[in-house]
């Protein structure tokens, strides 16, 4: 269950203020642990409906103000934005701020930080929050996106039990409950729980679109099995894009096994032995 114990902080700057960032803002707010909460993002439109929709309390139109003006950063822009940032960020590093993310892959992060020379680095725990929906940006933002989540905390080698302790706090503070993996595990895992789940429901739906049958069956979409399966094909295409580039290794490979799969499955359902295919169907039963 989310640790109930009060961690106050007095200024809070989220960077990237999309669905994630943007609900994150709204989540901290309603908190009275926290002060100030300071929303950055490259959009000025962006920003603004976040001040005139008290998302924020104010906005830092430059980043390395709106961090030195901070307690804590916690970076939510796009997987294809972040060496951007933590060129701006590294300056900080192992100082009394402290650092965490959202991103869906840390393959980029971790680059980062070894090319530099930043594996001492205390103050930077990597974060991931498994939430959100299949719609994208701030519009679609909501106050109790987190609630009941599950967020991994990936601690960097070096990163110190104090800033550890309160990134769990944070997340815990707006409803999720927190489990700590290995960074070095947390791509492959999310290859298999989410970027290739994905891959499969954007594959799906592509093809399904090439048949043409919502014209003749126009609740498809809206109704049934296959839209379960292609509802996360409306999520936001360039951030996946990213996720999938920046993760390509682990999906490949589980793709590769998926196909397997899948091959196997058809030699079953085109032989006449029905008892095969049954057992296979009932191995196939998610294991709870």
């Amino acid at each position: 269950m989310p640790n109930k114990k009060n961690i106050k902080i007095n200024k809070i700057l989220v960077v990237g203020l999309g669905l994630i960032g943007a609900s994150l803002c709204r989540a901290l707010k309603n908190n009275s642990n926290y002060g100030k909460i300071l929303g950055y993002d490259h959009d000025k439109e962006v920003m603004q409906f976040a001040l005139n929709n008290h998302y924020v309390d104010e906005i830092k139109q430059d980043l390395k103000n709106g961090i030195e003006d901070s307690d804590l950063v916690i970076i939510c822009v796009p997987v294809h934005q972040i060496k951007n940032i933590l060129n701006v960020v590294k300056n900080f590093f192992n100082t009394e701020k402290f650092f965490t993310d959202t991103l869906s892959t840390k393959n980029l992060i971790l680059e980062f930080m070894n090319d530099n020379n930043f594996l001492e680095t205390k103050n930077f725990v990597l974060s991931h929050p498994m939430a959100g929906t299949e719609n994208f940006g701030i519009k679609n933002s909501k106050n109790d996106l987190f609630v009941k989540a599950v967020t991994l905390i990936s601690p960097l080698t070096a990163s110190n039990p104090d800033s550890i302790n309160k990134v769990k706090g944070i997340w815990e503070s707006i409803g999720c409950n927190t489990i700590e993996i290995d960074v070095s595990n947390h791509d492959r895992y999310l290859a298999i729980i989410s970027h290739v789940p994905h891959a499969i429901s954007f594959a799906l739906s592509k093809n399904t679109n090439a048949k043409d049958l919502t014209k003749i069956l126009p609740w498809i979409q809206s109704n049934g099995s296959l839209s379960d399966m292609t509802r996360i094909a409306n999520s936001d295409p360039e951030a996946w894009a990213s996720i999938f580039k920046d993760n390509r290794k682990n999906m490949i490979e589980y793709i590769d096994d998926y196909l397997e799969e899948l091959n196997e499955l058809k030699s079953m359902i085109n032989s006449e032995n029905i008892k095969d295919l049954v057992s296979y169907l009932k191995k196939s039963k998610p294991i709870k």
